[in-house]
């Protein structure tokens, strides 16, 4: 279980595109999804110090499905474009559509 996990983080490793790899706290994002509607976020740290969670951020991120928000985090490969933060604000306005 564990080397399936180490090799789907290292698979994503593999993804992440150099912009991607330069987002950082303070940067807004959308993540397009597979159900029908995109995750809108904002990072709120940067890069973890451990070298196996480089690419990880800690954000909040909106979407249809949790318009309130929910801390967590977020490998940047997933992460579709960046936004500015009034593209962000536009989309809370829009319920997050």
């Amino acid at each position: 279980m564990l080397d399936d996990l180490s090799q789907a983080m290292q698979e994503a490793d593999d993804r992440v595109k150099p912009w991607q790899s330069q987002i950082k706290k303070g940067d807004y994002y959308m993540q397009e999804t597979i159900y029908g509607f995109n995750i809108c976020g904002e990072v709120l740290k940067n890069a973890y110090r451990q070298k196996h969670l480089r690419h990880y951020r800690f954000v909040k991120a909106y979407s249809l499905a949790c318009s309130d928000g929910e801390p967590g985090d977020v490998h940047v490969s997933v992460i579709t474009q960046i936004i500015t933060k009034e593209q962000f604000e536009e989309a809370r306005k829009n319920g997050w559509r």
